[in-house]
């Protein structure tokens, strides 16, 4: 490990999505900017991931989840954990619908489009979890 790395803060991200190839391509990208990645694949598991331990730095969460919405998967984050409201980011192939959902479910996070550039992904979960 380089002493770059060594100084670098541990940061943590929950990656909610149903396409495991998505999950996959943003546990790579994150994970070698330095991020440990926490993996789920429904909304209501990503609930149980966060009704126990350290709440993660940014929260990446696909719009069109099986069962609960990912808009509705963020209105119940920000209820329940509200330091995370400011720490979502929804992730679409389709940012215009999930703009008119995230108005209706009252939630105000960034939207990063599908496919994404890796410079935009990192990009919005440095401007959510800038590094303290």
């Amino acid at each position: 490990m380089d002493a770059s790395a060594a100084t670098r803060p541990l940061r943590t991200a929950l990656v909610v999505d149903d396409e495991q190839v998505v999950r996959l391509v943003l546990r790579r990208a994150l994970g070698r900017a330095g991020w440990t990645v926490v993996e789920a694949e429904t909304a209501e598991h990503a609930l149980e991931l966060l009704g126990g331990g350290r709440a993660p730095d940014v929260v990446l969460c696909d719009l069109n989840l099986p069962g609960l919405s990912g808009a509705e998967l963020c209105r119940r984050i920000a209820q329940t954990h509200p330091a995370l409201a400011s720490r979502l980011v929804i992730t679409t192939g389709d940012a215009t619908k999930a703009a008119d959902e995230l108005e209706r479910a009252g939630i105000d996070c960034p939207i990063l489009g599908k496919p994404f550039a890796l410079a935009d992904l990192h990009r919005i979960v440095d401007s959510v979890a800038p590094v303290a």
